[in-house]
């Protein structure tokens, strides 16, 4: 559903040149019936859900958020919301159904989707929906659709073309790669582990992304933590891996290297071992001649 906030009637002509508002707003209904809110707390989902394009970062315990105020909420969307307080409590019903984390910091609104609301945008058969198809097709209808029989585009039907399709394609994989991505740091960053220890962590999947091959799921990161479970032995695999290009951080790999090591480092040694003491001197020589008749 496109709610057209230019086709709305104001209230005051006060309000209308008070408030720069968003021209258009696009509203996933499926969203909103699965998630159980309504259409206002769609709407300011919707707006949040593009924040990373127009708000403020402020990085909070390694994680980012956006500086999120109530009153530019009320200028964005001016027929949704009216005063402050009703922003807020909307804001804690989106932070309840856990659609996005919401905190107070220095006097501060900020805000993150979580998982479940960076997934706003995602339709059922996990294709992304474009906000902007919906603007472009009411000016050219007939190059992504028709209109509806009584001549209205306010809800023309689209035909399934390979441009949307390229997109929703794009979208998806864009989509999934981000995902994975924050799913392992997110995982990291909540580990019960000092920051010296994620630090490793962290180095090891910079490691992965240099070689090409990135960690895709947290399934490794719960191995490492099982197989090295302190500092030493974790910074001791990295390091063996990163030298001899290992994908994998195998504790029989680790030990069978230290072993080979060990064993060559045991061989140089025997080599280089001191034979002085074996050497005799002259005067026992002349003796021994002496002693069994030994003539040069």
């Amino acid at each position: 559903m496109i709610v057209n906030n230019k086709e709305r009637i104001f209230k005051t002509k006060a309000l209308q040149r008070r408030f720069k508002m968003r021209f258009s707003t696009t509203l996933n209904n499926q969203k909103c019936m699965e998630w159980k809110i309504n259409a206002t707390q769609g709407i300011l989902v919707a707006l949040l859900y593009e924040a990373n394009a127009w708000a403020n970062e402020e990085i909070i315990d390694d994680k980012i958020y956006y500086f999120v105020s109530r009153n530019l909420i009320l200028k964005e969307l001016p027929m949704f919301f009216e005063k402050a307080d009703t922003v807020y409590r909307n804001l804690k019903v989106l932070a309840e159904k856990g659609i996005i984390e919401y905190i107070k910091h220095k006097g501060m609104d900020l805000i993150r989707l979580t998982e479940k609301g960076k997934s706003w945008n995602f339709i059922e058969n996990n294709s992304e929906k474009n906000p902007n198809f919906d603007s472009n097709s009411e000016k050219s209808p007939s190059k992504f659709g028709k209109k509806s029989e009584n001549n209205s585009e306010k809800n023309p039907t689209y035909k399934d073309t390979n441009i949307q399709k390229d997109i929703n394609k794009n979208n998806k994989e864009k989509y999934k790669k981000e995902k994975k991505q924050n799913e392992v740091q997110e995982f990291i960053n909540n580990l019960d582990r000092d920051a010296e220890y994620k630090e490793l962590l962290f180095k090891y999947v910079e490691y992965r992304k240099n070689i090409k091959k990135p960690l895709k799921t947290i399934v490794p990161m719960k191995k490492i933590l099982k197989d090295f479970p302190d500092w030493f032995s974790l910074d001791e695999a990295i390091n063996i891996a990163m030298e001899k290009e290992w994908q994998g951080l195998e504790p029989e790999w680790i030990a069978k290297y230290k072993q080979s090591k060990a064993n060559n480092n045991y061989g140089k040694q025997a080599e280089q071992k001191d034979t002085s003491q074996l050497k005799v001197d002259d005067d026992f020589i002349e003796q021994m001649k002496e002693r069994y008749g030994i003539n040069d």
